[in-house]
């Protein structure tokens, strides 16, 4: 199963939760090794998540909060 990058964006809270299917969590690792985008992506959330649990002030964004300031970025 391929995904597209928007595809996997949506699956993102469930990747960090680990509450992906196998099949999910297979074709994420697929997408995320053919794209450099979404490798990008995750690793940032990946540092901010570790920040926030190393400083106890920082939380990840809703995945909406992120999808509409990656719109207004996109639009700049």
């Amino acid at each position: 199963m391929s995904l597209s990058c928007d595809q996997l964006d949506s699956m993102l809270p469930d990747l960090f939760s680990g509450d992906l299917h196998a099949a999910d969590e297979e074709a994420a690792a697929e997408h995320l090794a053919t794209c450099n985008h979404c490798r990008v992506t995750v690793s940032d959330l990946e540092l901010v998540g570790d920040l926030g649990r190393r400083h106890g002030k920082l939380e990840l964004l809703p995945i909406e909060a992120k999808v509409r300031i990656r719109a207004l970025l996109e639009e700049s």
